[in-house]
């Protein structure tokens, strides 16, 4: 029996601090996997410095339609319902209010998610080894999920699957059967002991976002020094020799493609 392990770092690309821990956390730790923010400025030389430093890690696609500060891929006057004045997407919880009173236009929000996946292609000069979400915001809007579905389904891609009501609308979309969040109050050995229960013959993702401080960061992100506590544990000695100890097999979502 083999228990297999994706360990997925978010918001790649959100800035080059965040991204550099995320690297570090692959290579000095168990970070198999990151997905990027690829509407963000940083995302397209990060993704660059990834494929030269970090071969190995895997690179998904973080579909980003909320968020506090976070950038469109369109111009926003494409993409009017979707965007604040300032032309930045809404955060939550007004982008799920706007959404349940009907103000996202459906057609803004497929081609929105449409050219985020294709700058990433652009960018990367290959397809993203999966698909998920940032905020977990797209799968809650049944237009922006059938619009990550679609993408999914039409270039063989896995996808995340973050809550039991997701399994009717990820259909046909390889996944990982169980998914837990490294919660970044909890110490240490609360990951451990997530690592010891993991189920056999599995695919488990394991979402993290790990990440470093800078200046402006702060402006744009509440996790700033909740990121570099989650590097340190998933560099920790401790997790590795448990990782060995547990015999389980490191993975991307390319695994979940064979």
């Amino acid at each position: 029996m083999t228990k297999y392990l994706i360990v997925n770092a978010d918001d790649y690309g959100m800035a080059h601090s965040v991204s550099q821990g995320i690297r570090e956390a692959h290579l000095r730790g168990i970070v198999t996997s990151t997905t990027v923010m690829i509407g963000m400025k940083d995302a397209a030389a990060d993704v660059r410095t990834a494929q030269k430093e970090t071969p190995d890690l895997g690179l998904g696609l973080h579909i980003t339609v909320a968020g506090k500060a976070m950038s469109p891929v369109l111009p926003p006057d494409q993409i009017p319902t979707l965007v604040r004045p300032d032309g930045l997407f809404y955060d939550q919880p007004i982008w799920g209010e706007r959404g349940e009173a009907g103000l996202l236009d459906a057609d803004e929000l497929t081609r929105e998610i449409n050219a985020q996946f294709e700058r990433f292609v652009q960018v990367a000069n290959r397809l993203p080894t999966h698909l998920d979400g940032h905020y977990h915001a797209a799968y809650f809007n049944p237009v922006s999920m059938a619009a990550m579905r679609a993408l999914a389904l039409e270039h063989h891609l896995p996808m995340r699957y973050g809550h039991e009501s997701d399994a009717a609308k990820l259909e046909g979309v390889a996944h990982p059967t169980t998914v837990f969040q490294l919660d970044h109050d909890e110490l240490i050995e609360a990951l451990i002991a997530i690592l010891k229960g993991l189920p056999d013959d599995e695919v488990t993702e394991l979402v993290c976002h790990p990440g470093y401080s800078n200046d402006t960061l702060f402006d744009t992100d509440s996790w700033t020094t909740v990121r570099e506590i989650e590097v340190r544990y998933l560099t920790d000695e401790r997790v590795r020799a448990i990782i060995a100890e547990e015999q389980m097999t490191l993975c991307t979502f390319e695994t979940l493609k064979q």
